[in-house]
């Protein structure tokens, strides 16, 4: 080992030690907070350097006071590391169930959300891409691929016409390949058996209807379904259900132990741990109440079989004394 010397440069954006060296220093602390915060009921999770505290009860007021006092044992925590909180990043959000409209803001306890200014809770919240509000819905997330896709199709209009351009082939390639990933990315979110989203397939298709418009040099009159048989498209339902029908049939071919299994039932768990909000744990009247793509994959499951015979078909021959068979 060298000898110990000061450190006056930080790691670099996308350097392969960055995630070492934060794991070294967030598991101490994620040690440390869960036997201090023991009391208040909060968990803390941590991807890389975006840790997230979590606080569950029947009252939103009683979260925010629950989460100023787990942020307090956060920033000891990390002062006694050497490390620093950016308070001017934190973000706040509410999960909550009800009609209700109250959404209290936060005093976090330390400049600049503390005081006057308080820390106000956001309407939506991207994660890995994806967009929901407070209850768990997902149109703000349609909303925003969709408006991009539009976007790039109204931008495409550049690169051909019906007089001149690229061909018709290379127009569809080009949709299908740049634009409709775009649109329906995610959609397993949003899309399954029981869900409302007849607002979402407005959206997408009047995008597909503006790019088939392109791709085929048609009318703006033209009606939807003509161009897009015109154009070589699946109506958005359609390939959207043929996509999700695909995605239950790739669940036969995972590992024995992905933790996509632990959310299914016991017949279907194979070596994989069984997780407590699994559907092996639900009673048979919850699951008939709970929809979603979890749902959807377990009551389709069954049929992820194939049916193998042993032994084909025999047929025996007899011949006569003329010759006939």
């Amino acid at each position: 080992m060298s000898d110990l010397r000061l450190a006056d440069v930080g790691v670099g954006q996308g350097s392969a030690l960055s995630p070492v060296l934060s794991a070294l220093f967030i598991a101490p602390i994620m040690k440390l907070f869960k036997l201090r915060a023991i009391r208040l009921g909060a968990t803390l999770l941590s991807y890389v350097d975006d840790g997230t505290a979590i606080v569950q009860s029947k009252s939103l007021d009683n979260n925010n006071t629950v989460l100023k006092q787990a942020y307090a044992i956060l920033f000891v925590l990390f002062a006694v590391l050497g490390l620093v909180l950016k308070h001017d990043k934190t973000e706040l959000f509410h999960f909550d169930r009800s009609y209700s409209n109250h959404n209290p803001a936060l005093d976090l306890g330390y400049a600049p959300y503390t005081g006057d200014r308080l820390l106000t809770p956001k309407t939506y919240w991207r994660y890995l891409g994806f967009y929901f509000n407070r209850k768990l819905q997902f149109h703000e997330h349609v909303r925003y691929n969709a408006t991009r896709s539009f976007s790039t199709v109204q931008a495409m209009g550049m690169l051909g016409n019906s007089t001149r351009g690229l061909p018709l082939l290379e127009k569809r390639l080009l949709y299908r390949a740049c634009v409709l990933p775009i649109a329906i990315y995610g959609f397993r979110l949003w899309f399954f058996e029981g869900a409302k989203n007849k607002a979402a397939f407005m959206s997408l298709t009047q995008m597909q209807r503006k790019a088939a418009l392109w791709i085929t040099g048609a009318f703006r009159t033209s009606p939807t379904g003509g161009t897009e048989a015109l154009a070589g498209l699946i109506p958005v339902h359609l390939h959207l259900r043929k996509l999700a029908d695909r995605a239950n049939l790739r669940i036969a071919t995972l590992s024995d132990t992905h933790p996509i299994l632990s959310l299914l039932s016991v017949d279907y768990v194979k070596e994989a741990e069984v997780h407590p909000c699994s559907v092996s744990n639900m009673t048979p009247a919850m699951q008939d109440k709970v929809h979603g793509t979890i749902m959807e994959a377990e009551q389709h499951h069954h049929e992820l079989t194939e049916i193998f015979e042993p032994c084909a078909n025999t047929f025996l021959c007899s011949t006569d004394s003329s010759g006939l068979q």
